[in-house]
């Protein structure tokens, strides 16, 4: 629990010891005889102009952090929705082979999970790409053609939605943009140091504030840019994956083991945090899921 809240508040923590160390310094300025220029007109123009700047691009970044909330919706539908068809198949035509379905699709979410933690990595494409062998079962098969055309459209929304992923973890909105933010950051915080606001009290409250004001906001777009973490990284701002967990909890249903659908939300979290306080990567695996599932079910 403790480890979740400083997650959730790291970056207003990360800017605090930071602004500490600034208002330190300007404490020390002050004392050996620095008090600074004035305030004028021009130094609130500066700071007014440097928030109507970074409100811009937390808007557009906001934009971003939208699409990638739609991500993992747009994938867990697409699951849910192979799982059913071919389950429906299976019962009527005897194929695809179901073991092999339900395995390739929790791969989807497993390797998912590393290429996210990796933040280079390919896995979940590859795996999205092998569901076609289990497709390729139907085609000499009675099932209707256009029962296979369906499952296609779904894999093909499952490529849109991973390559989504792929292209919100990689790329940042506006990197000039960013780097001009900074930069008008770091002049403003230059700026603060060699100001006298009216006394010392005073003039170290507004670093304080102003400074904390600035830096938090530049840790937060950080936060926005990589909307997807997993693990110990992940906190309340992260993109949440947790309708990928309830469809794993789905597939192991749906191999036989007895779930109550109003345990499937507390059994997802309860894998999420089992995931979350792993130390070794292996502990993505899919036969991890599948065991948190079941100790979770005799939990019960």
């Amino acid at each position: 629990m403790l480890r979740k809240t400083f997650a959730n508040y790291r970056v207003p923590f990360e800017a605090i010891v930071i602004v500490a160390v600034l208002v330190a310094v300007r404490w020390g300025l002050w004392e050996a005889g620095l008090e600074g220029m004035a305030t004028s007109p021009l130094a609130s123009s500066i700071i007014s102009g440097g928030v109507f700047v970074m409100g811009l691009v937390v808007a557009g970044t906001l934009s971003d952090y939208r699409d990638a909330e739609r991500a993992p919706t747009e994938m867990a539908a697409g699951l849910y929705a192979i799982l059913r068809e071919t389950e429906s198949m299976e019962s009527s035509w005897g194929r695809p082979d179901m073991d092999a379905i339900r395995s390739r699709l929790s791969e989807v979410v497993v390797q998912l999970r590393r290429d996210i933690n990796a933040g280079d990595t390919r896995g979940c494409q590859a795996a999205i790409e092998d569901l076609s062998q289990s497709f390729l079962e139907l085609e000499d098969t009675d099932v209707p053609a256009n029962y296979v055309v369906r499952l296609r459209s779904e894999q093909a929304g499952l490529r849109k939605a991973v390559l989504k992923v792929y292209q919100l973890q990689r790329e940042e909105f506006l990197p000039s943009a960013k780097a001009l933010i900074v930069s008008i950051v770091l002049v403003i915080l230059a700026m603060l140091m060699f100001t006298d606001m009216g006394g010392m009290a005073e003039t170290l409250v507004s670093m304080a504030f102003l400074s904390f004001f600035f830096l938090a906001l530049l840790r937060l777009l950080d936060s926005i840019d990589k909307p997807f973490k997993v693990g110990r990284d992940r906190g309340d701002d992260d993109v949440s994956l947790f309708l990928l967990n309830e469809f794993l909890v789905h597939v192991a249903a749906s191999g036989g083991m007895e779930v109550d659908s109003r345990d499937v939300e507390e059994m997802a979290e309860e894998i999420e945090e089992a995931l979350s306080d792993a130390e070794h990567e292996e502990a993505v695996e899919a036969a991890a899921f599948i065991e948190a599932v079941d100790e979770a079910d005799q939990d019960d």
